[in-house]
Order: structure tokens, then C-alpha cells, then sequence
């Protein structure tokens, strides 16, 4: 685990191979930010998606 510290602390003052080490970071974190607001949002529709399926139970439940 160090040494892969010490190896990007050594890229890092490469300063050629800082703006590839920046971008890898800034790729990586917009990648984690994506795959959240997915999840946020499947949540979202898996949620409505039950509420309406239970609505349409309770309505069947209704009908004589």
C-alpha cells in the first residue's frame, strides 16, 4: 500500500504525469457521481412504481 503512495507521490511531482493523475481522480469521482444519482433515481422509481402497484390493489379490492 505505500509503496503505491510513494509511487504516485513520485508522479505527482512528475509534472507531466500530475494532469493524467488529476483527470484519473476527476473521472473517477464524476464516475461515483453518476452511478449514485442512478441509484437515487431507480430508488425514485421503484418507489412510485410500488405505490402504484398498491393503489391498483386497493382499487381492485373496491370493485364489487
Amino acid at each position: 500500500m505505500s509503496n503505491d503512495l510513494n509511487g504516485l507521490k513520485r508522479l505527482q511531482k512528475n509534472r507531466r504525469a500530475s494532469p493524467l493523475i488529476e483527470e484519473g481522480i476527476l473521472i473517477g469521482l464524476a464516475l461515483f457521481a453518476f452511478v449514485l444519482l442512478v441509484a437515487i433515481v431507480s430508488d425514485i422509481l421503484g418507489f412510485t412504481q410500488d405505490i402504484f402497484q398498491d393503489v391498483a390493489e386497493r382499487l381492485k379490492e373496491l370493485r364489487p
